[in-house]
Formats: structure tokens, C-alpha cells, sequence
């Protein structure tokens, strides 16, 4: 496993690692997370055998709201909360646009979207093309992994990893998905789901 740092010539050097198909391992606003090029379908179906994941979606981090849209749908709501929350640790289910991309939705119409908050991630992301996988850097079932070593130690065959030595604390994003005007908590998280539905209710 290559081992890079947060300076600008290793990112392009790991965003290049991605481009070639290759599994990476970075830190985000959140948890450490697990990332491919979402168009490579080996890539991501490795990170599904490396994880020993079940057949559930991955989520994608983008690296603007303008990028997203390229690529999914968002109603009223849904583009409300991505302006309101967006850099940060929300993630927004929304319908797809870009039937590239079902390898990492399992088939479904519908793609967990997020752009996260943090520089080092917004620049990887940049240099991939404005998308990366974004799962959680763990075996699927353990708890989420917030360092370097704690990741290598138990996904040890990755192709490279960035490490930060600042260690994140937050919990995973929150997820929400709009179904007929009202915004279903998927999962709860960083965010706390009243001051999501309260913003939610500000959209009519």
C-alpha cells in the first residue's frame, strides 16, 4: 500500500492511482473513507469484496453542487438542503441521471450524494474528476475507522492511502431522502434531523 500526505503533488499522484482503477483509502469531514472511480466497474466491485459488503449502494462524493447536478436530479427540497448544508457532512438521495453510474447504486435509480467538508477530500475529488466513491474505510458491520493506522491495519491490501494527520472525531454524514415533499432521516448522523426538517419546512 502506497502512503501519501495532504501536499498537492501527492494528491495528483493518488488521483492518477484512482483514475488507473486503483482502490484508495482518504480522509474526509467525517470518517475515513473508501474510494474509486465510480465509472470503473472492477474498482467498485472490489471495494464491495474488500469491505465483504452485502449488495447495498455505495454513496459518491462530489466535489460541488454544480457536479452533482450533472448527474442526478434534485427536487425543491432536496436543492435546498444541498445549498444549506453543502460542503458538510449531509448526504442527499436523489434520482440519477447518469446510467453509468448503477454499478455503485446496485441497479437502483437513485444515487446518495454528498459534497464533503473538508479541503484536502474537495481537492482529491477535484482531481478525479469531480467524483469519488465515498464508503466508509471499514469491513462492513465494524465500527467506522477516524485514522490512518487504524485503516491499514484492516484493509491492508488497498493500492495507496492519504493520510491526514489532523484525525477527524465526526460521526458518518446523515442521510435524507424527499418522498412526496417530506424529508425521510435514513440515517441520523453529524447532522441533527431537526435542524434538517427545519429547513426543510422553510422551502414552501
Amino acid at each position: 500500500m502506497q502512503q501519501f500526505t495532504a501536499s498537492m503533488p501527492d494528491i495528483i499522484e493518488i488521483a492518477r492511482i484512482v483514475s488507473s482503477g486503483g482502490i484508495i483509502a482518504y480522509p474526509t469531514d467525517t470518517v475515513y473513507g473508501l474510494g474509486c472511480n465510480p465509472y470503473i466497474h472492477n474498482s467498485v466491485k472490489k471495494i464491495f469484496e474488500l469491505k465483504i459488503r452485502e449488495n447495498k449502494p455505495l454513496p459518491l462524493l462530489c466535489d460541488s453542487i454544480k457536479s452533482a447536478l450533472k448527474i442526478a436530479s434534485f427536487d425543491p427540497i432536496s436543492l435546498k438542503l444541498a445549498e444549506k448544508f453543502w460542503p458538510g457532512s449531509l448526504t442527499i438521495v436523489v434520482p440519477m441521471t447518469n446510467d453509468s453510474l448503477k454499478t455503485i447504486t446496485c441497479g437502483s435509480e437513485f444515487i446518495a450524494l454528498r459534497v464533503p467538508d473538508n479541503p484536502i477530500t474537495l481537492s482529491l475529488i477535484s482531481n478525479c474528476s469531480g467524483y469519488l466513491v465515498g464508503t466508509s474505510a471499514n469491513i462492513s458491520g465494524t465500527k467506522s475507522n477516524h485514522s490512518a493506522s487504524l485503516v491499514m491495519s484492516q484493509l491492508p491490501n488497498l493500492d495507496a492511502i492519504l493520510i491526514d494527520d489532523i484525525e477527524n472525531k465526526s460521526k458518518e454524514s446523515t442521510i435524507v431522502k424527499v418522498e412526496d415533499d417530506a424529508i425521510n432521516i435514513i440515517r441520523s448522523g453529524s447532522i441533527d434531523s431537526k435542524l434538517i426538517q427545519r429547513h426543510g419546512a422553510n422551502c414552501f
